[in-house]
């Protein structure tokens, strides 16, 4: 099968490129190179794929690629996804995962391509209990899920009105290898290195479901091979942990103490303190074994 991934030079985009080429795909790669996009990023992969330089906004240039290329899926990766970036200012944010996303459809509603979405657990909101499912009402709370929640909401409206057949994951909060440094595990990492403080938002008791990203990778693949069409699947792996707990393991892992290499500093505006979502139905459809989570950060930390 012939797919296009755009993002396929950011973090999850290129780890999903990996494993869609190990499963025998033919790959065409889309990404317009933002910061958070890298060479280095494709360099297991790009003699091996198709790889074009363009905003997944240029809707005319992609719609030819599809209908010359015959393609079936396009997967989409592409977006803005730090959420301090989008407090300072949303519009990349209405860009690229709002207006980005209309465009996508476009294509697809132009040639009959179908979308794999890729969006995220924040669309559901916090919960201090329990764990949301895919039913669940949205209730984003910072305005880069809030835009994650606007392309969802495209997506199921073009199936509705024009019968663009999607399928779709909401993930939860990645990890891994080349990771961008502004995420949280980056920024511990970097910070050790630079000899300065690890900066932790308030008390650090904000609860979030750590996802090796390689294991998401394959969850997504799975997803694309045995998903139900017009479907959406929480991926997940459930490994909840508070950042205070990710901090003290991987200073143990460096032989580091806790009190002096860290400073708590002025909360996040709006933080979120615990997102939860449950893999019920996503085990229906796959078994993906979870590396180890001391296996997947020795392999984070060695990978920085």
């Amino acid at each position: 099968m012939k797919v296009i991934v755009t993002g396929c030079a950011g973090f999850i985009g290129s780890h999903t490129t990996e494993e869609l080429l190990s499963r025998g795909y033919d790959v065409i790669g889309i990404d317009c190179m933002t910061y958070a996009g890298s060479v280095q990023n494709m360099e297991n992969f790009i003699q091996d794929i198709d790889f074009y330089e363009i905003d997944i906004n240029w809707t005319e240039r992609i719609r030819d690629l599809v209908q010359e290329e015959n393609v079936e899926w396009i997967i989409n990766f592409a977006a803005e996804t730090h959420v301090d970036n989008s407090i300072t200012s949303v519009e990349p944010f209405i860009h690229s995962n709002v207006n980005g996303v209309a465009s996508l459809l476009e294509v697809c509603r132009a040639t009959g391509c179908k979308l794999l979405h890729i969006s995220t657990d924040e669309v559901y909101g916090s919960t201090t209990e329990g764990s949301f499912v895919e039913t669940d009402n949205f209730s984003p709370r910072n305005p880069y899920s809030a835009t994650k929640a606007a392309a969802e909401h495209l997506v199921t409206s073009f199936h509705n009105t024009y019968g663009t057949e999607y399928k779709m994951t909401r993930m939860s909060n990645n990890f891994g290898p080349r990771q961008h440094q502004e995420k949280f595990i980056p920024t511990i990492l970097r910070s050790i290195k630079q000899g300065k403080k690890i900066p932790v938002y308030g008390d650090g008791k904000n609860i979030r479901d750590w996802f090796y990203v390689k294991d998401c990778a394959k969850c997504v693949v799975d997803v694309l091979e045995s998903g139900e069409m017009n479907e959406v699947y929480n991926l997940t792996l459930q490994n909840e942990l508070e950042n205070v707990e990710i901090v003290s393991i991987i200073l143990g892992h460096l032989g580091l103490e806790f009190q002096d290499v860290v400073e708590f500093v002025e909360d996040r505006l709006g933080h979120d303190f615990r997102y939860s979502i449950d893999n019920t139905k996503f085990l229906q459809i796959s078994s993906v074994t979870p590396t180890s989570f001391e296996d997947s950060l020795r392999q984070t930390i060695e990978g920085e």
